[in-house]
């Protein structure tokens, strides 16, 4: 009997021993009191150096009912031949250690985005620390130190103010994209499509808008902008598409959730505009004389959000009319989208991998010059459907005659 006892609690200790290993804690923890919780970073060049800028929390100023002077973020640069070098040479300037985990935003440069975006990303994809869900833009003659320094006068953390400002005017605008840095990087691995990210500008006085007195005015100093959609080839900045054709990118690719356009009226005299509430696009490839041809139909319903037109409103005579000239101003902005993407020799709109799948075997021969045939060789026709569903709580504008003069 006591032979057994001894036994069984010899087995307790050796039970609890393996616990005690086991349960030790995290092998890898690091105290939140010393870490600088990145939120966004910018990429730029200067001379023949990357200048790394980082904008993260100071957790101490962060709080809304914060009762120090200091500002909610502390802005960082460094320059160095390599960006994993001027990341880490920020450590001089800094007792925290830089945490990527929780970024939400990158600012490449213009100059870098023109040669090739590879390089930047290529780190942040490989360091274990980065969570690859955040998103990207291009400064649009701006220096990226200036948009990661800028301060916001929306949200108390600029990055975060520039995260949710590119969701909000991709989902109820579309001349913006908000490329994700996984869409980005699966784009760049496939054959036939090329990626699209949007410019972001900064306007007003920059130097006052880096100060924390930029928030306490009405109309701020400064503001950032988001400005067009850049077309890429490969990794390569090719040029920029303006507002219409970059209406053009989201309307071909399917992203539209809202959006608001502006018609002429009937008489030529004054605008009515419309909102868009729904909208699907059908790229059918087919092959015509050996050469790629494109079938393109899109379907688009909307309300009447704006009329400065004559038109009584409840005549389906006359709504039939605004639909028509709401199919010809569309018409335009695709084809003015369609155009931009084929000088530049830029398939953002993802054409060629249509090909790929519907003709493997003919996509063989095409896949090495498909950009060259993409801007030479494709035609394409297109088929517009738009149709009126509502026109407000009011029937007719106010104070115009809505009798028709023959």
């Amino acid at each position: 009997m006591a032979a057994k006892a001894m036994l069984k609690k010899a087995s307790r200790l050796v039970l609890s021993l393996i616990l005690t290993v086991s349960l030790s804690g995290c092998w890898n923890r690091n105290e939140l009191n010393a870490l600088a919780i990145v939120l966004a970073l910018g990429v730029d060049m200067v001379g023949d150096q990357y200048e790394v800028t980082v904008q993260y929390i100071d957790p101490s100023a962060a709080s809304r009912s914060k009762t120090t002077d200091r500002a909610p973020t502390i802005v960082l640069s460094e320059n160095e031949k390599t960006i994993f070098e001027a990341l880490r040479k920020l450590t001089s300037k800094t007792s925290r250690r830089l945490y990527v985990s929780h970024m939400r935003f990158i600012v490449i440069g213009e100059q870098i985005a023109k040669r090739g975006i590879y390089e930047p990303l290529d780190l942040l994809f490989r360091d274990h620390e980065v969570r690859p869900d955040f998103y990207v833009a291009v400064a649009k003659n701006c220096r990226v130190k200036d948009v990661i320094g800028f301060v916001s006068p929306t949200e108390l953390i600029p990055g975060i103010d520039m995260y949710r400002s590119l969701k909000t005017s991709e989902k109820i605008w579309s001349p913006t994209s908000a490329a994700n840095v996984k869409d980005i990087m699966m784009k760049l691995s496939k054959d036939g499509v090329d990626p699209a990210i949007t410019g972001i500008s900064l306007i007003g006085d920059l130097e006052r808008g880096k100060l924390e007195d930029n928030v306490k005015r009405p109309i701020p100093y400064a503001e950032f902008k988001y400005e067009g959609i850049g077309a890429f080839h490969e990794d390569r900045l090719l040029g920029w598409m303006n507002e219409d054709e970059s209406k053009a990118y989201t309307y071909l690719t399917n992203h539209i959730q809202s959006t608001v356009g502006r018609v002429r009226c009937p008489d030529g005299k004054g605008w009515f505009v419309t909102e868009v509430t729904n909208s699907k696009t059908k790229v059918t490839p087919v092959i015509r004389e050996g050469e790629p041809h494109l079938k393109l139909k899109v379907e688009v319903e909307g309300n009447i959000g704006e009329m400065e037109c004559a038109i009584d409103l409840m005549d389906p005579h006359e709504i039939g009319l605004l639909e028509k000239l709401a199919e010809e101003r569309q018409i335009d902005i695709l084809n003015s989208g369609l155009k931009k993407a084929q000088q530049y020799g830029s398939d953002i709109f993802g054409f060629g991998e249509a090909f790929h799948r519907k003709y493997p075997k003919r996509w063989r021969s095409w896949r090495e010059n498909w950009n060259e045939k993409f801007r030479s060789d494709l035609t394409y026709e297109l088929e517009v459907k738009y149709k009126l569903r509502r026109h407000g709580k009011i029937n007719n504008p106010f104070g115009k005659d809505t009798t028709r003069k023959e």
